[in-house]
């Protein structure tokens, strides 16, 4: 038992699950097995390495506070509002605090950089997007009009956007961390068409608008050749659409995104000081006899059903998040989280659909830059560094 406790066992056993909860919905054939992976190859590592003070001394960062208190203003809601599932609900709090301490364990592997973990993982993905193209147009023989769907358990169009855009991001602003010989390099050539190809054919504009809205970024944080000649190829790609496919930019119009929004402010006003909780609610479009379990906005999601509170703690959260990338954006880690932060932000202000979900796709957008903050503040703290020598130094 004190073998298995071991921090350097931990480390490598939450690193092995963090490589899970990157890749695993790629490969295994339902959720359920899915969660049943993280609880014990991160989950459980996480748990038992808070035996560890070293491991301990690490939450002395703004964002763990900020995050303690939203998820307690979240169960105070449950409590007072209650909601569908209510014991349910309560577990997924758990699950996010697991997985935040799971990355910040795995993120101390001296051996296994989290950077390199990073970069595997997206290379892994372009590979099964390049797959995930193949097998829905030539083997499921949809129309090339049809939006492509991951395989695996990414079966819905726009979390799949979600997951599949947050690791192209993660892929290119950890490839400076390696050096790739002639070959190697000709070779990332093809995940990189995976994701492009299917981030296309996806035809998720939300997630077109966040890639862009990341890249104008990235030109103004760390301007660079590689982010001018993605500046570059991204304006190309609008164009060719705008010129052989236009439909593809007008088609579904706006998608009722003002109405659903009005509707969801005005819940906000009406419940404003502890939210409707986890209650489902629905917001009717008269306009097509329609009525939406959420109004398309995760930040307006989470003040209808916290209230005015809640949605100011989780901003406090977020906003923490994206300081963090700006002020580290001269390391490649911290690149890699301000424009997840900003493409993540951008595209759940028109498609997020809600926070305390078990572990999904929209994890990617949600957490993870959440979790990538966390590891950069506590690389970032002097007084933590030197009393955590015992811990391997997070690469």
């Amino acid at each position: 038992m004190k073998r298995l406790i071991d921090k350097d066992v931990l480390v490598a056993w939450a690193s092995i699950g963090f490589l899970v909860l990157l890749c695993g919905a790629w490969v295994l054939p339902s959720n359920k097995m899915y969660h049943q992976m993280l609880i014990v190859l991160l989950w459980l590592p996480a748990l038992l390495a808070l035996f560890h003070r070293d491991f301990r001394l690490l939450f002395k960062q703004p964002e763990w506070a900020l995050f303690a208190l939203f998820m307690a203003w979240t169960l105070l809601v449950l409590l007072v509002e209650g909601g569908d599932s209510g014991f349910g609900k309560a577990k997924v709090t758990l699950y996010v605090t697991l997985t935040l301490f799971g990355i910040l364990l795995a993120a101390q592997n001296s051996k296994w950089r989290l950077e390199s973990m990073l970069l595997y993982a997206s290379i892994l993905g372009g590979f099964f997007a390049l797959a995930s193209w193949i097998y829905f147009y030539e083997f499921a023989a949809q129309p090339f009009s049809a939006r492509v769907l991951a395989i695996g358990v990414w079966n819905t169009a726009i979390p799949a956007a979600h997951a599949v855009g947050a690791l192209a991001i993660i892929g290119i602003f950890t490839m400076q961390t390696k050096r790739f010989s002639p070959l190697a390099m000709m070779l990332l050539v093809i995940p990189f068409l995976g994701y492009a190809m299917f981030l296309g054919f996806n035809q998720t504009r939300g997630v077109w608008v966040g890639l862009a809205a990341g890249l104008l970024v990235t030109g103004v944080a760390r301007p660079s050749r590689l982010t001018g000649a993605l500046i570059f190829l991204g304006i190309a790609g609008v164009a060719f659409i705008a010129v052989f496919k236009p439909e593809i930019l007008l088609q579904r119009g706006i998608s009722y995104r003002p109405q659903l929004w009005g509707a969801g402010v005005r819940l906000i006003v009406e419940h404003w000081a502890t939210g409707l909780g986890f209650h489902e609610y629905l917001i009717p479009i008269p306009e097509i006899s329609q009525s939406f379990k959420h109004p398309h906005n995760l930040f307006l999601d989470t003040g209808v059903r916290l209230g005015v509170p809640g949605l100011i703690l989780f901003c406090s959260l977020w906003l923490a998040a994206g300081w963090r990338g700006w002020v580290s954006r001269a390391q490649p880690l911290g690149q890699v989280l301000l424009i997840l932060w900003v493409f993540s932000g951008t595209s759940l202000l028109t498609d997020g659909i809600g926070l305390w979900l078990k572990p999904n796709a929209d994890w990617f957008i949600t957490w993870l830059p959440i979790a990538l903050s966390i590891v950069l503040a506590a690389r970032g703290t002097p007084e933590i560094s030197s009393s955590t020598r015992s811990i391997p130094a997070a690469g």
